[in-house]
C-alpha cells in the first residue's frame, strides 16, 4: 500500500492548480489559462500523468491583463512584461509618479484612498499619506481592475503589448493544447477521482470550461480544498499562502517524517523532468506543494 492509497476510494486521486484568465462581462468570470495536473492511480505512488498545459487567451473577450507574477514564460519576456507593468503603477513615495499616472487613480478599488491621491495632487501635499506601505498594497490592486475595455489610450497600448508578449512566448506556445482535446483526455479521470485543489476559483474555472467546450462529465466531481486548513496557518505561521505554507510544513513535519521524506525525493525527480525550476505560480509547482501541504494535514491535522 502507498502513501496515498487511503486518502480517496476513487479510481484515481487527482492535483491540480490553474492560474486564470479573467473575462468581465455582467460580472467576472474566471477561465483556465494555465493548468499543472499530477494525477496517481490506486495502489501506485508513481504519477500516471503529469502536465503543464496552457489554453487559448480568450482575447476576443473584455480579458483581464495578466500579470507577470502569475505568468510562466521565458526570463526574457517575463523582464518585458514587468518593464511594461511598471508603467502601469503608482509609486505612492513619489509625486511624479501619482501625478504623471493620474489617470490610473480610477482602478484603485477603494474611494478613499483615490480621493487621497486627488487630494496629493490637488495640495502638492505627500504629507496627506499617512501610511505609504498600507496605501500602496491598496494601490497595488487596481491592477485586477485592467480589463481591455476599460484601459484607453497609451494605456490600451501597454495591455496589448504585454498580451502579445504573453501570447508569443516560446514556453506558451509549447504548452498550448486544444482545450476541448485535452478535456476529453481528462474525462476518464474526472468520472472516477477524488480531486485535491485550494480554493473555489479552481472548481468554477474547470466547469466555465467543461461547458465552453461543450465536454461532459458523468459523474459530479468530488472534491478536497485545502484552503479547510487556512485558519491553522494563519494561527501557526501568519500566513496561508501556499508557497509559505509548504515551506513551513517541510521543516516541521516532512523532513523529520521518513516515509514523507522518501515520497517527496521520489517525485521532485520526476516532476523536474517537466519542470526543472520549482517556485510559486507556476500551477504545477504549485499543484506539487498542494500534494505535500494534504499530506501533512491529513497525517498529522486530521
Amino acid at each position: 500500500m502507498g502513501i496515498l492509497d487511503t486518502l480517496y476510494n476513487t479510481k484515481y486521486l487527482v492535483f491540480l492548480d490553474i492560474e486564470f484568465q479573467t473575462i468581465q462581462l455582467k460580472g467576472q468570470e474566471p477561465y483556465i489559462l494555465e493548468l499543472g495536473i499530477i494525477i496517481f492511480e490506486h495502489n501506485s505512488d508513481k504519477p500516471i500523468l503529469i502536465d503543464h498545459v496552457n489554453f487559448p487567451l480568450l482575447e476576443a473577450e473584455n480579458l483581464r491583463l495578466l500579470g507577470s507574477k502569475y505568468c510562466t514564460v521565458t526570463q526574457k519576456t517575463e523582464i518585458e512584461i514587468k518593464k511594461l507593468e511598471a508603467k502601469l503603477s503608482i509609486n505612492i513615495n513619489d509625486i511624479n509618479s501619482i501625478k504623471n499616472n493620474y489617470e490610473l487613480i480610477e482602478f484603485i478599488p477603494d474611494k478613499h484612498t483615490k480621493k487621497l491621491l486627488r487630494e496629493v495632487i490637488k495640495t502638492n501635499n505627500m504629507a496627506l499619506i499617512e501610511n505609504p506601505e498600507k496605501t500602496q498594497k491598496i494601490i497595488d490592486q487596481m491592477y485586477f481592475n485592467f480589463f481591455k475595455l476599460r484601459l484607453k489610450g497609451k494605456f490600451r497600448l501597454i495591455y496589448d503589448e504585454i498580451i502579445r508578449l504573453y501570447k508569443e512566448d516560446e514556453l506558451v506556445i509549447k504548452r498550448r493544447v486544444n482545450p476541448y482535446n485535452y478535456l476529453n483526455t481528462l474525462k476518464p479521470y474526472f468520472n472516477d477521482m477524488t480531486l485535491v485543489h485550494k480554493e473555489g476559483m479552481d472548481i468554477i474555472a474547470i466547469n466555465k470550461d467543461l461547458k465552453k467546450y461543450n465536454v461532459k462529465i458523468e459523474n459530479r466531481i468530488f472534491h478536497k480544498d485545502i484552503a479547510v486548513y487556512n485558519d491553522v496557518f494563519r494561527k501557526k505561521y501568519n500566513t496561508a499562502k501556499l508557497y509559505e505554507s509548504y515551506l513551513h510544513l517541510k521543516k516541521d513535519y516532512i523532513n523529520k517524517n521518513i516515509e514523507l521524506k522518501q515520497f517527496e525525493s521520489k517525485l521532485e525527480k520526476i516532476i523536474k523532468e517537466k519542470m526543472p525550476i520549482i517556485k510559486a505560480h507556476n500551477p504545477l509547482s504549485d499543484t506539487y506543494f498542494t500534494i505535500f501541504i494534504f499530506l501533512v494535514m491529513i497525517k498529522y491535522y486530521k
